[in-house]
């Protein structure tokens, strides 16, 4: 496989341009899916929306699918659109996405575009675990996919985080090269972009790699406080007592990628829009120039709480002398206890990432579709989540 190209010989394999007439769309459910499915519906009129959605012991995919039409949309239009989306019950960890022959034979023969966005997005997973999801579910919907005869494009919704251990500039066209990794996400998406790329080889496929996706820019808005979210709470919980100063284990130099979800959504139906993006792979991250250190953000931090900041440690002294003392019982508390909780994101307080961005803005520059600063949103994500968690 070309190193440069998700296609062979250097060029996308023959596709379309622009959102199908009939959508099948995984992790509807999700904070970025459920942004893809209400852009789709919102201004692609023409198009329908199959959702592979799974059951829970509480809820069935129907259910689900409802319960998120009603928090996209008002409930009028929530019933509007009703009409326009298919609920396709699954489980993209099973066989045959675990749905049944007859039905997955009938749905695709109508689907023309895919857009795989589902994953397991948890750090602290094993790996044959996160592996059922991301990349065994990855090979499940490929396998589908490859029985679609109208199938126009594939777009896969990776995340930048691929590179895991390296350092230094990360191109858009680069993916194994030896690097190792903090957890089983990283390891796991990179092994399902794998498949996605050779699925490439023979397919119209077009990749994509969010970094840190947080709220909308403009208002603050989320849908989920995981990740990023988290670890503003652990800050918060482990660093405002007055006699116990834990120091903070981060690099002050260290650049934070985050990503507003707008942004996101925009950049990818930009690309999307575009036949230059089949057989490309694209970072839709802040990249060089447009994040904040560590540091800035944390002073941020400091100042939106009233929690002092801490004194930075480095990684070597916090594993060699800080962590041992939180594992001795005779210092134990709460505070220590989710201070042992916040290490699953520590890895990225100690990396030194760049994404270069190259080959998106050869394409969103064109759009007009530009990557707001961190500095100019991160308080309003602060106040959004502040008020959302003071009214639960």
């Amino acid at each position: 496989m070309n190193a440069d190209t998700v296609a062979t010989n250097g060029g996308a394999i023959a596709g379309a341009a622009g959102v199908g007439e009939t959508v099948f769309l995984t992790g509807a459910t999700g904070f970025l899916g459920s942004e893809i499915l209400k852009r789709i519906i919102e201004t692609h009129p023409r198009s329908k929306l199959a959702l592979l959605v799974r059951s829970t012991a509480r809820e069935t995919a129907r259910e689900r699918v409802d319960k998120l039409m009603a928090r996209v949309f008002s409930q009028g239009e929530a019933t509007r659109h009703a009409e326009r989306v298919e609920v396709v019950e699954g489980d993209i960890s099973l066989r045959g996405a675990g749905m049944d022959s007859e039905r997955s034979a009938k749905l695709a023969a109508r689907i023309d575009h895919v857009i795989h966005c589902a994953a397991s997005v948890r750090f602290d997973l094993p790996l044959d675990v996160a592996r059922r999801d991301n990349t065994e579910g990855t090979r499940n919907i490929l396998q589908f996919a490859e029985r679609m005869p109208r199938l126009a494009r594939f777009d896969y919704i990776g995340t930048a985080f691929v590179a895991g251990d390296r350092r230094g500039v990360i191109r858009e066209d680069e993916l194994d090269v030896g690097q190792r990794f903090s957890n089983s996400y990283e390891q796991t998406k990179m092994e399902a972009e794998k498949l996605v790329r050779r699925f490439g080889e023979r397919f119209p496929t077009a990749i994509y790699r969010p970094s840190i996706v947080v709220g909308n820019s403009k208002t603050g808005e989320t849908s989920t406080f995981q990740g990023f979210y988290q670890a503003v709470q652990f800050y918060r919980r482990i660093f405002r007592g007055r006699f116990l100063v834990l120091p903070l284990p981060v690099d002050p130099s260290t650049p934070v990628d985050l990503v507003p979800v707008d942004y996101v959504v925009d950049a990818l139906f930009a690309l999307i829009a575009s036949e230059r993006s089949l057989g490309g792979c694209f970072h839709l991250t802040s990249g060089p120039g447009a994040t904040c250190t560590a540091d800035e953000l944390l002073k941020l931090l400091a100042e939106f709480t009233g929690v002092k900041q801490p004194p930075y440690v480095s990684k070597r002294a916090y594993q060699g002398l800080v962590r041992p003392v939180l594992g001795n019982a005779l210092f134990w508390n709460k505070r220590i206890n989710v201070a042992r909780r916040a290490e699953v994101y520590m890895p990225y307080a100690w990396s030194n990432l760049i994404f270069d961005k190259t080959r998106a803005a050869a394409i969103l520059d064109g759009a007009g579709i530009k990557t707001p600063h961190a500095r100019t949103y991160f308080v309003k994500l602060l106040e959004y989540q502040a008020k959302a968690t003071a009214a639960v």
